[in-house]
């Protein structure tokens, strides 16, 4: 197996291998909304607190004992065998240790966060724990070279199944049991094909155990901070407010996260081993993070602020009117969530330079002020406090990011604005339109309705941000950028059009 890689035509591998991402994420959208669709029909309010809670709980165990082993395989310079067979050791130990961990304090964990129900949940979704642990690390080495082929399919297909399940199990229960079992079906998936045609078998080996400790050490000081501060909210909902309160949160911020995770993340993941290949090279590093910042949040910003405007359509076509209260959650953080976007690929970035200590710093800087916030905002009392207080530190994570990008490559503060100002101004054309239009929602409609009526304003939005956006780059004398990268797919996308039409002929 080639552990070797290239800094060749970088900005292409890197976004044919964004395209994959994109496209495995699109499948993946489409199998969770109807996932979400059938689940939040079945399912009670109640029932995705309890779930939501389990998924908190087990995503902090990981974090908390996070070695970043696949950051390390991506971001060091030479890779070899002994590598690959540490990092399996490592996270496989790992995962048996603290799914031990969790079974043995799942009682505790439920009385402490005022949920019976827990208990039993977090002792069988802590499985997942070993499921993770077992993958095959050698699959990051197609990552590492930028090729992700291989990860669409295993995520389309863990995902199907995991769908599926939930599904079944929900039509079969009609209770927070289906979201147990989709995420013990996609977890098992992903680690079942993480060995499917990979011609490499990981052993039992501790050789590079420094190697991975000094790479990841300040990294999984800097997750365990970060994690804590993003699951902040979803914690305080949940102990303070009830699991009916954090499910209207989690529905919202699931609607929310449409275009950072369905879009912009595929981008982002894409980014790290791309500058990777190329943090020896300043001046390449730099461009590369600037266009890279501009394609993302060109991307994701018109599909946010679209969103937040049209909340109570998406909440009720998605998941039906009694979800209605999560669209105050969808109103604040769709376009917020989207904007901070600008900073996307800040941790892509200091990764590649291998600035981990600094990333623990910053973790440090951004939870002192954010989790008094938080605080403050549950002892007020009410649901959307929490909500604003989460505004609040995606933006203060944002201009930290800022700063923090202009320390690693010497860059302006306002770089980000400088290379993606069109979008902004585009965005805000594209809102002004669409607040012009009626908006003629009326709650207890047919689905099928609010869609019909949707659909004008997302069509308006659309072209007004389109042709925004190229007035603009047009006017600013074509500059190197989205809009640059959006001509160039669209004329490859046309002229492979082209060929196909006279062979299907």
């Amino acid at each position: 197996m080639n552990f070797e890689r290239s800094d060749e035509n970088i900005g292409n591998r890197v976004f044919k291998g964004a395209l994959f991402l994109a496209g495995a994420r699109f499948v993946l959208r489409l199998f969770s909304m109807v996932n979400l669709i059938v689940l939040g029909r079945l399912l009670a309010p109640e029932d995705y607190g309890v779930a939501s809670l389990a998924i908190v709980v087990i995503g902090f165990v990981q974090v908390l004992s996070d070695m970043r082993v696949n950051s390390a395989l991506i971001a060091l310079r030479d890779i070899e065998g002994k590598h690959i067979d540490t990092g399996f050791t490592m996270n496989f130990l790992r995962g048996l240790l603290i799914a031990a961990v969790l079974f043995v304090f799942a009682g505790p964990i439920a009385n402490y966060m005022n949920e019976p129900k827990l208990e039993d949940v977090l002792r069988v979704i802590c499985v997942v724990l070993i499921f993770d642990g077992a993958r095959n690390p050698a699959f990051m080495m197609y990552q590492r070279n930028i090729d992700f082929s291989k990860e669409f399919n295993r995520r389309v297909a863990s995902t199907i199944l995991g769908s599926l399940a939930a599904i079944v199990v929900a039509i079969m229960t009609e209770s927070y049991w289906a979201i147990v079992a989709g995420t013990l079906a996609g977890r098992f998936t992903e680690m079942a094909l993480s060995y499917w045609r990979i011609p490499y078998r990981p052993r039992v080996s501790f050789r590079e155990w420094r190697t991975f400790l000094g790479f990841g050490g300040w990294l999984t000081l800097s997750g365990i901070i970060s994690h804590f501060t993003l699951i902040a909210p979803q914690f305080l909902i949940g102990k303070y407010m009830g699991a009916a309160q954090l499910g209207y949160f989690t529905i919202g911020r699931d609607v929310s996260q449409v275009a950072t995770r369905e879009l912009a993340t595929p981008l982002s993941q894409a980014i790290f081993p791309g500058l990777s290949a190329i943090a020896h090279n300043d001046k390449r590093l730099r461009g590369a993070y600037r266009k890279a910042q501009s394609v993302i949040l060109g991307i994701a910003l018109p599909i946010g602020v679209g969103t937040a405007l049209m909340a109570n359509e998406m909440i009720a076509i998605l998941v039906g009117t009694k979800w209605l209260p999560s669209a105050e959650v969808v109103v604040l953080l769709a376009p917020t969530l989207a904007f901070t976007m600008i900073t996307s690929a800040t941790d892509g970035l200091a990764m590649a330079k291998q600035a981990t200590r600094a990333m623990f710093t910053r973790a440090v800087f951004v939870a002192v002020i954010a989790l008094p916030v938080f605080a403050l905002a549950v002892w007020q009392g009410t649901f959307i406090t929490v909500v604003y207080a989460l505004v609040f530190r995606l933006l203060l994570q944002t201009a930290v990011n800022m700063y923090f990008a202009k320390t690693l490559i010497g860059d302006s503060f306002f770089s980000p604005f400088t290379s993606s100002w069109r979008s902004l101004l585009a965005a805000a054309a594209m809102a002004g339109a669409v607040l012009a239009l009626p908006a003629p929602f009326v709650p207890g409609q047919p689905e099928y309705v609010v869609l019909f009526e949707m659909m004008p304003r997302v069509f308006v939005g659309a072209v007004v941000y389109i042709l925004t956006h190229f007035v603009l780059w047009r006017l600013a004398g074509r500059p190197d950028g989205f809009e640059m990268k959006m001509r160039e797919v669209s004329g490859t996308a046309l002229a492979k059009l082209r060929r196909v039409r006279p062979a299907a002929n």
